[in-house]
């Protein structure tokens, strides 16, 4: 079972390497967004190979989908990172943009990779541009460099560039304030594409966007379900901090949409017990007719943790679920209740 997907924006082909973050259960229940850590130096693997190999094709699509995969090559990262570097100056949009989103999950990021990234915010492609300030803000601080660069992208009258550039910036600029606020701002354009990217872009800053919870919260009665979605995923990935939408997203468990339900829980699950408030509705979720929602407001009661007689009933009815998955979940979340029960006198 997989979890729902966003699909608002002016990504296009973007969608393609932006998918190969996802974990993809509630079981899980988060985002991978980029690497942790430095990779220890190693030659390549054979698997690792033939995929630098792949970059040779003639084909557009086949070194687009090769960079997409050495974009995970874990421990190869630094042997991957100089192929990536290279396919930034592809003479397909699809591929140097994909290679600009790969190069924000490979753990080395180098000077020459930081460098490759600035100069393609120059890029003729738009979309090229945006992926080249979303991996920049994937990298972090060690991208600082790149702030002017952002500062100028940011200054162009297409939105969608904007947005990208707003979103590195939050995470480069000692004061992420200004960056949050103007992007809460675009929540309410008149354009689907710029809200649906507005939010997307929140919640790749995760709690860094925490002043933004408001905006998010009214956008989660957007007119259109994927904006509603994307807003319902930023305040997952703001996490605890976001607790002040434990109401609004508990009603959001009634939306008309299945992935923002299930998105709903997830967010709710984040934000851990904070959200007690919420366990009715979760409660009444476990009934709800799709898998994932079921699944996800089992979870979403495990991981607020409070042994209550509601929860403990409908999680024991879950059990009994026509999904094995969910019976499964059932049985992890009750073993937390179990472990936050105070303990007899």
């Amino acid at each position: 079972m997989f979890r729902a997907k966003l699909s608002v924006g002016s990504v296009k082909w973007m969608v393609v390497a932006l998918a190969a973050c996802w974990l993809g259960s509630w079981q899980t229940g988060s985002l991978l967004l980029a690497a942790d850590g430095v990779a220890t130096p190693t030659a390549p693997s054979k698997t690792v190979q033939a995929l630098m190999e792949a970059l040779k094709d003639e084909d557009a699509q086949v070194r687009r989908t090769a960079i997409v995969a050495l974009g995970r090559s874990g421990s190869d990262a630094s042997a991957v990172a100089p192929a990536l570097i290279e396919a930034l100056k592809d003479k397909e949009s699809s591929v140097r943009g994909a290679a600009a989103l790969a190069l924000s999950r490979v753990a080395q990021h180098s000077a020459p990779a930081i460098s490759g990234l600035t100069e393609l915010l120059k890029d003729k492609d738009r979309d090229v541009r945006g992926a080249a300030a979303l991996s920049l803000s994937r990298i972090g601080s060690e991208a600082k460099s790149s702030m002017g660069a952002l500062a100028e992208l940011a200054d162009e009258k297409d939105k969608h560039l904007k947005i990208y550039a707003e979103c590195a910036m939050a995470v480069l600029d000692d004061d992420p304030a200004p960056h949050v606020n103007t992007l809460a701002r675009y929540l309410t354009d008149p354009k689907l594409e710029v809200r649906g990217d507005a939010a997307f872009a929140l919640g790749e800053l995760g709690p860094i966007a925490k002043g933004a919870v408001p905006a998010l919260v009214a956008a989660l009665l957007d007119q259109n379900a994927d904006v509603r979605l994307a807003a319902a995923q930023a305040l997952e990935q703001i996490g605890p901090s976001a607790k002040q939408a434990v109401a609004p997203l508990a009603a959001a468990l009634k939306d008309d949409d299945s992935r923002v339900r299930n998105t709903a829980a997830l967010a709710l699950a984040e934000i851990g017990p904070d959200a007690r408030e919420s366990i009715g509705p979760l409660c009444d979720a476990i009934k709800d007719k799709d898998v994932d929602v079921r699944g996800a407001a089992v979870y979403a009661l495990g991981e607020i943790g409070s042994p209550s007689d509601e929860a403990v009933a409908a999680l024991t009815v879950a059990l009994k679920d026509s999904d094995s998955e969910v019976r499964a979940a059932a049985a992890v979340a009750l073993g937390k209740l179990q472990e936050a029960e105070p303990a007899p006198q």
